[in-house]
């Protein structure tokens, strides 16, 4: 039980991360004074990706779709580790690889 409230910790710690790093990009895409940037930029995000320009939105639907791809992965794995503990060290992987896209 230690390890799973440690790795719920680190979890939360680094969706906190990538909601500042989502709001740096948000800001850094609204500093490009190009219109057609913008229009280029939400429309990509909207209707490509079927998600939103608002920073809160997209890890919300980051998070989302993070869960599904990790149970997945359980459902194929057959780790000897619980479902809790395999699949927040899965999301952990795949947050850490997204924060290290969103690197300036």
């Amino acid at each position: 039980m230690e390890e799973t409230g440690c790795v719920i910790a680190a979890l939360q710690a680094m969706d906190q991360r990538l909601e500042q790093a989502l709001q740096a990009v948000a800001l850094e895409a609204r500093a490009v004074p190009s219109e057609v940037f913008q229009t280029l930029w939400r429309d990509n995000l909207t209707g490509f990706y079927n998600t939103s320009a608002d920073p809160a939105e997209q890890a919300a639907a980051f998070r989302d779709e993070r869960r599904k791809v990790c149970a997945y992965a359980k459902s194929v794995a057959f780790q000897g580790t619980g479902y809790g503990i395999f699949t927040t060290r899965c999301e952990l992987a795949l947050t850490r690889t997204l924060l290290d896209q969103l690197q300036p």
